[in-house]
């Protein structure tokens, strides 16, 4: 599937970044992270959480390199990144969610690489810090052999192995050091099955932003979908992975959105905004895109407006 250069257009990379600095800015003047509300433990909660959204937005930018080779098209990819990841309110604050994002984000570029064993390992630390992700780790398992993995048996074994190993060696050392494992296993599976609706709650602003951008991640992969016997065969298989990273991790967002205080949004993001920008890169000049991005940009802006008037 032929890329385009520069799809997206000078003016909308311009108004994406505008949109990104104006979430950015005003995330600090909410509730969820008013820096004036905020004593010495707060101000450093803040500054990790902005180092750790620099780590992401820098992860995505190398990681993102499969499915948008060309440098301008992996800025869009982070821009679009750093604007849905600011217009999740406390995105700016410290959680667990950022380690777990992080290690999550690597993870998909390990199985783009198809290094199964590390990519699962990555899924299993991940799921420390927000034991659904144990979910996505299944659902990516069952995808991937549902799209005719080669060798399954073999890589079946890399992916348990690979999912296994930090609770192997955690729950080891947690015994040999005399905590209660029991205890622990029993909070993880708790927070594993605690599943919520919240997102069925969500102010109208911020569920018109997720509308828009389900409808988009849609309308991108079906066309990627049936465009798929134009592609190489490592450019296809890319393509499905990230499909089936967005699937999943929207699958967990939609079911965990309030189980926990952390903004679990940030999960789909990045894998969001990476397909996003490959579908930008190559229909970037089709006039329907065009309208689809004004209503993107519009829509995040709305979303950060919400906060202020709801």
């Amino acid at each position: 599937m032929e890329e385009k250069a520069d799809g997206l257009g000078h003016y909308n990379r311009v108004a994406l970044v505008l949109a990104s600095v104006f979430l950015l800015v005003t995330s600090f003047f909410l509730k969820e992270s008013n820096f004036m509300d905020m004593g010495n433990t707060g101000f450093l909660s803040l500054a990790a959480g902005l180092a750790m959204d620099i780590l992401l937005l820098v992860s995505v930018y190398i990681t993102s390199e499969p499915l948008v080779p060309h440098h301008q098209d992996r800025l869009v990819a982070v821009t679009l990144s750093a604007a849905v990841l600011f217009a999740c309110p406390g995105a700016v604050v410290a959680s667990v969610i950022h380690p777990a994002s992080i290690a999550l984000l690597w993870s998909q570029f390990c199985l783009l690489k198809e290094e199964y064993f590390i990519a699962f390992f990555l899924m299993g630390i991940s799921a420390m810090f927000f034991p659904p992700v144990l979910w996505i780790a299944a659902l990516v398992v069952i995808l991937m052999l549902a799209a005719g993995l080669s060798d399954p048996l073999r890589n079946l074994l890399k992916f348990l192995g690979g999912l296994l190993v930090p609770y192997m060696l955690t729950l080891g050392a947690a015994y040999v050091a005399g905590f209660d494992v029991t205890g622990w296993i029993s909070e993880f599976w708790s927070k594993m099955t605690t599943i919520s609706t919240g997102f069925l709650s969500l102010e109208i602003p911020i569920l018109f932003l997720v509308v828009c951008i389900t409808f988009m991640c849609i309308h991108a992969s079906v066309l990627f979908l049936g465009r798929m016997s134009e592609c190489g065969i490592a450019e296809s298989y890319a393509l499905k992975v990230q499909i089936i990273n967005v699937v999943v991790s929207a699958a967990v967002f939609f079911l965990f959105a309030s189980s926990s205080g952390a903004p679990v949004a940030l999960l789909a993001c990045c894998p969001v905004a990476v397909l996003l920008a490959r579908y930008f890169a190559v229909y970037g000049r089709s006039s329907f895109l065009r309208i689809e991005i004004v209503i993107l940009l519009c829509a995040l802006v709305i979303s950060r407006l919400g906060n202020f008037i709801v």
